[in-house]
């Protein structure tokens, strides 16, 4: 039996389209249990809606965290709201997991907080799997940390390769972005930290990375800071989303075209299925110990749904001590290599 704390406070479209994704997920999964952390007044209405089961429980809490709250505040102010009381769940042992779709900057803060990060790791990076032509593509950071140090950028590039590693059990291929392939390309830090790369991962990482390589399916991880990271999700994004439409209106303006409709209709939604931001919705706070899912803050109620299905995939595979058993020997081999 899985046990999630979901934080159904912070998203843009209201605590509503969470809770009926939870509806969703009960009726479909009962080897599931759910604690719903949600501000005080609405705790009532979240019973109503969900019902009374043996594998609900709703926390009422006192605040919720906005997207507009700044993260610097979150250990003075933030420890009384949904978001803390969801995480304390997972450290207390009550529940195995954290989904919210809340403000990125606060969630980092407080899981570092409560749940600490791994021997080894300053911060935690918000990292998914994008889809590629040839596998899905590991990328981190996607927004948790807008300015890194290169030792920080290598710390990214330990946490993308063992948890890959420990995903399909093969040395993965990781690469560092930036705006060329040449070692004289980018900036300072960018080269300091191709050369901690290099010596920690040797013949698995395959060095910079541009832009283009990004979705070519030659590479299992792919690293960067926040703000470039979070830029490129949110463009790819745009980017299927105006796919997906162009599609529907190319056979819809047409009468021949909408008869071929049809036919093609099969191609159209696997393609929408591969690609579409919905269905990779999901995004794990790499370098807790623990499993912490960020969602966006634009999640409807079919994403929130996939990211519960998301989290329930990180809890079927995810093993803590064997990842920091991992990270491990990557600083030990750094810490070899460096001396010689």
């Amino acid at each position: 039996m899985f046990t999630l704390a979901v934080d159904v406070m912070g998203g843009d479209l209201g605590p509503h389209v969470a809770l009926r994704a939870c509806k969703k997920l009960l009726r479909k999964r009962d080897d599931v249990r759910l604690v719903i952390s949600i501000v005080e007044p609405l705790a009532a209405e979240a019973e109503r809606l969900l019902g009374h089961s043996d594998r609900v429980r709703v926390l009422p809490c006192e605040l919720e965290i906005s997207m507009d709250d700044k993260p610097a505040r979150m250990l003075r102010s933030g420890l009384n709201s949904t978001m803390a009381a969801a995480i304390l769940e997972v450290k207390s042992g009550r529940a195995q997991a954290v989904l919210s779709p809340g403000n990125t900057g606060a969630l980092m803060i407080l899981s570092k907080h409560l749940l600490k990060t791994f021997d080894g790791i300053e911060r935690p990076a918000l990292a998914t799997l994008l889809p590629t032509r040839n596998k899905s593509l590991l990328m981190l950071d996607l927004g948790a940390n807008l300015n890194v140090s290169s030792e920080q950028l290598s710390q990214f590039a330990a946490l993308g390769w063992s948890w890959s590693h420990l995903q399909v059990a093969a040395n993965p291929k990781v690469g560092l972005l930036n705006v060329g392939k040449e070692v004289t390309k980018g900036t300072e830090r960018l080269q300091e930290a191709d050369q901690l790369c290099r010596l920690m991962l040797a013949d698995d990482y395959v060095g910079f990375c541009e832009g283009n390589d990004v979705f070519d399916g030659n590479l299992d991880v792919l690293v960067t800071d926040g703000f470039v990271g979070n830029v490129v999700l949110k463009a790819s994004e745009s980017m299927s989303h105006w796919l997906i439409g162009l599609l529907n209106t190319q056979f819809s303006q047409h009468w021949f075209r909408r008869w071929l409709a049809p036919i093609w209709y099969t191609a159209i939604k696997s393609i929408e299925r591969t690609i579409a931001p919905a269905r990779h919705g999901g995004a794990l706070l790499l370098g807790i110990d623990g499993v912490v899912v960020k969602t966006h803050g634009s999640s409807d109620t079919r994403t929130y749904l996939h990211a519960l299905n998301y989290v329930l995939e990180q809890l079927s595979s995810y093993n803590a001590t064997t990842m920091q058993q991992t990270l491990n020997m990557l600083h030990e081999k750094l810490q070899e290599t460096s001396s010689q």
